[in-house]
């Protein structure tokens, strides 16, 4: 019953969504008195409010089993509500009241990295999803440890496609194609569109080809305001321009998508498996209809999406270091992820967790995994990334291009020159 349990953690997610593993280790004394020898010390852990009663039970368990195997820790935990957590980051590494350790959105950790996380210790054993890896590297060098995370794939109505004789789209030009049969022989729209959606536009330069921003030395060059950056955004103005999306779309975000969905508005999707869980947790009418598949491939053939998830991290300025990191090396212990990931509806930050995870055995959700170990990627990580998303420059430029403001060329030209300069502050 692991799915079911997977699939109810998703739906309470769904509410949350913004981002294992390891090889363990031994959570027993190590003779050097870091742990386990007695003597009082106390680890402040920050962890996001989970939203979900059951996550957070899991939480304090995994942290009284910490406490239990090493005599004399204890560990203060504090949910922190994801919608204040970037400014009491900022707080504390202000005021140097830093926690020892932490869960920090993947998004963020560069960010961080420069205002004072700690390296991660290498784990040679370790196989962590490469995305996640990517997302935490500033410099070459590594500041956060995967720890769950979650990949966007294609959610499509079965029954819509048997009873139209449709085969899943493979790439966009398919995609266009199922859409216009779904149009001319159905009520419900293929494909909706929305302006405050980056991780439904920003993965299409990917998928042309592109690249957001490229780093070289201490610079980064934009690519959005190349060819592949065009086709990425014009292919995005053309699902748009067909009228298949509402015109309140415009101020549409991913949950929006997914609640026309669920509504039986549209055929086909772009979500992750929080959407499919909260999509069929209150729709049980809709069970047997869905189905899933990676993305359509755009014109490079990647199927590429964004990995968004969250990392353990400590920070340099703890006076706990090596006890943090015995305390992260427990939370990424196997049978601590799984349990964890169960609940909360992602998946592990490991490859070899997501091979084992329920989903990955479930044909209904196993699409999300492959899309996640061999098809995801991070954006730039660079610490100025999160002014980057703060001034809404995607949305803001594509919201003009939908109303007809800018053209599609204009909007590149305004993305590309807004995030060379953020990101090169």
């Amino acid at each position: 019953m692991k799915t079911r349990n997977w699939l109810a953690g998703m739906a309470a997610m769904a509410l949350l969504v913004t981002a294992c593993g390891g090889d363990g280790g031994d959570d027993t004394d190590n003779g050097d008195g870091a742990a386990g020898d007695g003597s009082p010390q106390t680890l402040t852990v920050w962890i996001m409010e989970p939203g979900n009663d059951e996550v957070e039970r899991i939480v304090r368990e995994s942290a009284t089993s910490f406490e239990e195997a090493n005599d004399g820790v204890t560990i203060e935990l504090e949910f922190v509500p994801w919608g204040n957590a970037h400014d009491q980051f900022v707080t504390a590494v202000g005021g140097g009241q830093v926690p020892d350790v932490a869960e920090m959105g993947t998004t963020w950790t560069a960010e961080f990295a420069e205002l004072g996380l700690a390296p991660v210790e290498a784990d040679a054993d370790a196989d962590y999803v490469a995305s996640l890896v990517e997302a935490g590297t500033v410099d070459g060098t590594n500041y956060g440890y995967p720890w769950y995370a979650g990949a966007r794939a294609f959610i499509y109505r079965t029954d819509v496609f048997e009873d139209l004789g449709l085969e899943v789209p493979e790439t966009w030009e398919d995609l266009i194609a199922a859409g216009e049969t779904i149009e001319a022989e159905t009520d419900m729209a293929p494909f909706h569109v929305a302006g405050n959606h980056n991780h439904l536009l920003l993965p299409m330069i990917w998928q042309a080809g592109g690249e957001i921003a490229t780093e070289d030395g201490d610079s980064w060059t934009a690519g959005i305001d190349s060819a592949e950056g065009r086709e990425a955004i014009g292919f995005f103005d053309e699902l748009w321009q067909r009228g298949w999306t509402p015109e309140g779309a415009v101020s549409w975000n991913s949950a929006d998508v997914r609640t026309a969905f669920a509504n039986e508005e549209s055929a086909m999707m772009v979500g992750g498996g929080w959407d499919l869980g909260a999509i069929l947790g209150d729709n049980p009418d809709l069970e047997g209809k869905l189905g899933t598949a990676l993305l359509p491939a755009g014109p490079s053939g990647s199927r590429d999406t964004f990995a968004g998830g969250s990392h353990l991290v400590t920070f340099a300025d703890s006076e706990n270091q090596e006890l943090a990191v015995r305390f992260i090396e427990h939370m990424l212990d196997p049978s601590q992820v799984t349990a964890f990931t169960e609940a909360v509806g992602f998946l592990p930050g490991t490859e070899s967790g997501v091979a084992a995870s329920s989903a990955a055995s479930d044909p209904l959700y196993e699409a999300f995994t492959t899309q996640l170990v061999e098809h995801s990627r991070s954006y730039p990580a660079s610490p100025n990334w999160g002014a980057v998303e703060g001034d809404a420059v995607f949305s803001n430029a594509i919201q003009q291009v939908m109303t007809g403001d800018l053209t599609v060329d204009e909007a590149v030209a305004q993305m590309n020159e807004q995030v060379e300069t953020t990101l090169n502050r």
